[in-house]
């Protein structure tokens, strides 16, 4: 960022009121694609911001310097589509992007883009895909089943760590899956499904935690935990638009639901200025923005039809959003009090 934009960043700062977000963008960047991709931010090594971008069809993944806009990597071997991908951070340092495709889970280098063959893992169309921590610390990869089955991956080796439920016979679709770290536990895995059902598993045993719960009335299609503050908590959003913010260890609502009126597309979560806010994407490309404690909407000026967030040592955040037309925007976001 140049002296002058400090400057007028630092302005607008100044002229801002209570629940206004200020937004910049750093960077746009052209995917070559004439239709909305997924972006992905993340933390590799040594803190350093990555920034991952896929098509549905799983033709190509790019990896892009999200301050310069530039190319780093290109995956054009071709995957059985891209449902979802998620970053996994590995305990040298390192990273690998897994994949969620029609066959299963594919898997990357996150830093060369180099295919991990030995690491793919054939079974089940993969929906969606979250990570977290064991107790011990080793990375875990979790998924939703088109088997109806909540799928747990080694992060290191890949290797299947137990499914729940499994089996063919599964009477329903689990299309949304997220993990929730615990202060003083093994986390919990949440898993939605067609039916508009919320189940939620332990993450090391996959035993079920409490009873299913009706949580939507149409298909579950995204579920993400919310950033750590208070209570554990995660976001489920359905076929509707719909979200709702709900606690961890009970299973009960946490806060009214919030109707978007538009199909959601996306769900980010991340903490800004100290604060947990979560953000929504979908057809309409409007980007919207809520207080994660307490499910009021705080005011942003930003488009998308897809939306990934990040947040900054600096208090700040990230956030990476994806045009109808495919181009990738990067923005730094802030609040402050007016």
């Amino acid at each position: 960022m140049e002296l002058g934009d400090e400057i007028r960043w630092e302005q607008a700062l100044r002229g801002m009121a209570v629940g206004q977000m200020v937004v910049q963008e750093i960077t746009r960047i052209s995917s070559g694609f004439g239709y909305a991709v997924r972006p992905v931010l993340g933390t590799g090594p040594d803190g350093q911001t990555l920034l991952f971008s896929s098509v549905p069809d799983g033709s190509e993944l790019h990896r892009w310097d999200p301050r310069t806009g530039e190319l780093v990597w290109c995956y054009d071997e071709g995957m059985s589509g891209c449902n979802d991908l998620a970053l996994v951070r590995l305990p040298d340092g390192g990273a690998s992007v897994a994949v969620a495709t029609e066959d299963g889970v594919e898997w990357l280098d996150a830093i060369t883009g180099r295919h991990r063959p030995e690491l793919t893992w054939e079974g089940w169309t993969i929906w969606s895909l979250s990570t977290g921590l064991s107790p011990d610390g080793k990375p875990v990869l979790v998924g939703a089943g088109h088997n109806g089955a909540t799928y747990r991956w080694d992060g290191l080796s890949g290797e299947l760590l137990g499914s729940s439920p499994a089996g063919e016979d599964a009477s329903r679709t689990v299309l949304a899956v997220g993990f929730v770290p615990l202060p003083n536990g093994p986390g919990v895995i949440v898993s939605g499904d067609e039916d508009g059902r919320i189940w939620r598993w332990d993450a090391v045993s996959g035993d079920p935690v409490g009873e299913a719960v009706e949580g939507h009335t149409s298909k579950i299609r995204i579920v993400k935990a919310l950033p750590p503050a208070g209570e554990p908590g995660f976001l489920s959003s359905d076929q509707e638009g719909v979200l709702r913010t709900w606690n961890a260890l009970t299973g009960s609502p946490a806060a009214p639901p919030i109707e978007t009126g538009t199909d959601v597309f996306a769900l980010t979560t991340t903490t800004v200025s100290g604060r947990s806010l979560f953000f929504a994407a979908g057809a309409d490309e409007i980007v919207r923005a809520w207080d994660g404690d307490t499910g009021k909407s705080v005011e942003l000026s930003v488009s998308g039809t897809v939306v990934s967030a990040l947040a900054q040592p600096d208090g700040t955040a990230l956030l990476a959003t994806s045009t109808a037309r495919g181009d990738i925007v990067v923005h730094k976001c802030v609040l402050r009090a007016g």
